[in-house]
């Protein structure tokens, strides 16, 4: 019929589409030919430029072709005369990595070429970029290499950073979904608004305004990640202090453990071993073998005898010294620290913090299967008084294995942590010389090990620990005799060198009879298998 467009059969269309890729693949290969030539023979000009730019507008993602091209604009600064053609060159370069990023906005070789001709050129706009910054993130404003590229333009032309934080504002008002705008806006909230006389990240009445703004991100959509997220690590922007948890000094090992990850030179500046009166001179080395250890030995020469005085020296961050006085236990010295998990938040932030909790309650009145508002208030209770919530937090805890059994594993593993850090208050109060798990919760992997590294006993056994948790118990340094008896161990290969006279192998079925036999040939101390 006249005037009527023909409609392809499907037949047709396939066999059209199909005859275009091939044409367009027959075109590529063509052009990646005569590249591969091109660069072999060292013909680095601007025909090869030309071919390289019309592939990369069909396949922005191809990281050689980029390459290449950054070999031929090197060659011509060399060589090109005068500036303003050089400059010509750049400028061609840019717009093609913006026609690329029209095709694929997400295009790591292109944002990363642009970066690399705005570091190369000895004349870039950078305010300029910035407003191209701006223009893409009103197409889309989550697109996180848009964010990434906006921080490499704003360490270049350093904005004023409350303009940044301002427009991380307008963002989130536009978008409160929007990860990279939290992400950004969370460093930009250190750098203005520190905490001079507290000494906390965040000065307070900024952290209590953060706080209420991320409430009604969160509250505007309850199933939307990124503002709780972002509460979250609010939630951790609290003042921590390093400071030493347990010392022990034996006849054959002298160990002090750290409630943070600290390098050798912190504790080679900060931590003294003073037996009577007299610092003990000596090397200290990671338990672990890693830069940053939580458990580190003192290899020294001092006779470990009765009737010392022995004591451990730690300068604060404000140079006050801290003593730890280790009292003769056995045949060593141990001495422990007061240890708190508590976070410290101020009053205002405090007061903010109750209101979100009550906040929280409402809303799980009307949704109680609200996974993210049900974990807000959890970790709102813990953070307000870990030790008076402690049950109502595990009880949430475990409502949310169940509400969200995706992530049982993630809550099992706070469960464990809060328990493990409630047990040890009681343990360090009690003078308690042996670690046995008292909890219901059967522990997966094992948090906070450090502080029980003056054990002799250790009784790890009906727990759910797997093989690839073995490397932890490096820090049992002054065990003797550990049990992991029913356990889920299905190989050995891991297992750290410890001092040990007895460890209990028994009920781990998944472990190789070959195996086990080997590894008690290669130990001295007894095995029960």
């Amino acid at each position: 019929m006249h005037g009527r467009v023909k409609v392809r059969t499907t037949e047709e269309e396939k066999a059209r589409k199909e005859k275009e890729r091939q044409e367009k693949l027959k075109l590529f290969k063509h052009a990646m030919h005569k590249i591969q030539i091109k660069r072999k023979s060292g013909e680095l000009d601007k025909e090869l430029l030309e071919i390289t730019g019309k592939v990369l507008t069909s396949n922005p993602d191809i990281y050689t072709l980029w390459n290449i091209r950054r070999e031929i604009l090197i060659g011509f600064s060399k060589t090109v005369e005068p500036e303003e053609d050089m400059s010509k060159l750049y400028d061609d370069e840019l717009y093609l990595t913006e026609h690329c990023l029209k095709i694929n906005p997400k295009s790591y070789c292109a944002w990363h070429q642009r970066e690399w001709v705005l570091l190369t050129r000895p004349d870039p706009d950078w305010k300029k970029e910035l407003a191209l910054c701006n223009t893409y993130l009103k197409l889309d404003e989550r697109n996180f290499h848009t964010w990434d590229y906006r921080r490499f333009v704003v360490g270049q032309c350093k904005p004023p950073l409350n303009e940044e934080f301002d427009f991380t504002t307008e963002k989130l008002f536009d978008n409160f979904s929007n990860y990279s705008a939290w992400h950004y806006r969370s460093k930009m909230l250190v750098a203005l608004y520190p905490d001079l006389e507290g000494g906390r990240p965040i000065e307070d009445e900024h952290h209590k305004h953060e706080l209420k703004m991320v409430e009604s991100a969160a509250f505007t959509d309850p199933d939307d990640t990124s503002a709780w997220f972002y509460q979250r690590w609010l939630l951790g922007a609290v003042k921590t202090i390093v400071a030493p948890v347990v010392c022990v000094i034996s006849p054959t090992k002298t160990t002090v453990a750290f409630n943070k990850h600290v390098s050798v030179e912190f504790v080679d500046q900060k931590t003294f071993i003073i037996i009577n009166n007299l610092p003990a001179l000596g090397k200290w080395i990671s338990c672990s073998g890693k830069k940053y250890d939580l458990l580190w030995m003192y290899k020294h020469d001092v006779v470990v005898a009765d009737n010392l005085e022995v004591k451990v020296e730690f300068i604060k961050d404000n140079d006050e010294k801290l003593i730890v006085h280790c009292h003769k236990h056995k045949n060593s010295y141990i001495g422990k620290n007061e240890i708190d998990f508590q976070l410290k938040y101020s009053k205002p932030v405090i007061e903010e913090l109750q209101k979100q909790l009550d906040s929280c309650r409402q809303l799980l009145e009307l949704e109680p299967d609200s996974k993210w508002t049900m974990l807000t208030t959890t970790f709102l209770l813990h953070c307000l008084d870990a030790k008076r919530h402690h049950k109502e937090v595990i009880e949430k805890l475990q409502a949310l294995k169940t509400i969200d059994s995706m992530r049982a594993g993630y809550y099992s593993d706070l469960i464990t942590k809060w328990s493990i850090e409630e047990q040890l208050a009681d343990d360090y109060q009690n003078e308690k010389d042996s670690l046995v798990i008292r909890f219901n919760e059967k522990i997966a992997y094992l948090p906070h090990l450090q502080y029980y590294s003056f054990c002799e006993k250790v009784d790890l056994s009906n727990q759910s620990l797997t093989s690839n948790k073995m490397q932890s118990l490096i820090m049992l340094q002054h065990c003797k005799k550990l049990n992991l008896e029913n356990n889920q161990l299905t190989t050995l290969k891991d297992f750290p060198k410890l001092d040990l006279v007895e460890l209990n192998l028994r009920g781990n079925n998944l472990l190789d009879e070959e195996e086990v036999k080997k590894f008690m040939d290669m130990h001295n101390y007894t095995i029960l298998y």
